[in-house]
């Protein structure tokens, strides 16, 4: 798929966005996770309302893409490691197929490496978004999961996935996220 000229990508901050500027995130990630009958994939769970960048695509000015990393430590077996949150992958429903969110991606994968501080990319997918992941580096893993949801450590029941950054193998056994998935 030949690059669109008109896509410009911003990587920054999550603090240096203007309300206006997380508004219009906050629009696009209910256009991209709203089911064709109209209703907000709502799963019941408490997601981190915090994140430390914005991968953001653009046309003509538009925002149609993004993506958030969240700055992460988490214990993965008996290792502690550095994990860039992954989340809020969305792009407008008028502008998908077009390599848009695979371009955020490897952004946000450039960013991991040039920060030098993250063992691995981390994010969580439904099972139909496995083999896209999968396409952009992502491999899937199979631990188990514990999260905080509202108050108490639960089993989080999900399709997760790493993308190397470190060159440290993945870990076996339970992996604790200490707070909310991202």
């Amino acid at each position: 798929m030949p690059e669109d000229p008109l896509f410009e990508i911003s990587i920054r901050p999550s603090s240096s966005l203007t309300a206006a500027e997380a508004r219009e995130a906050e629009i696009l990630d209910k256009l991209a996770f709203t089911e064709e009958d109209g209703d907000e994939t709502d799963d019941g769970i408490q997601w981190i309302e915090e994140s430390n960048y914005h991968v953001l695509g653009y046309v003509g000015g538009r925002l149609v893409s993004h993506i958030i990393l969240s700055n992460q430590h988490i214990l993965a077996g008996s290792q502690s490691l550095s994990i860039a949150g992954v989340g809020g992958v969305a792009t407008h429903p008028d502008w998908r197929r077009r390599g848009f969110a695979f371009r955020l991606l490897k952004a946000a994968e450039d960013l991991m490496r040039s920060e030098g501080c993250y063992d691995f990319g981390m994010l969580f997918c439904d099972p139909e978004m496995i083999p896209y992941y999968s396409s952009c580096g992502y491999i899937q893993i199979y631990n188990p999961i514990f999260i905080l949801q509202r108050g108490q450590r639960v089993e989080f029941v999900d399709h997760q996935m790493v993308l190397p950054i470190s060159g440290k193998p993945w870990p076996e056994g339970v992996v604790d996220i200490p707070g909310r998935p991202w």
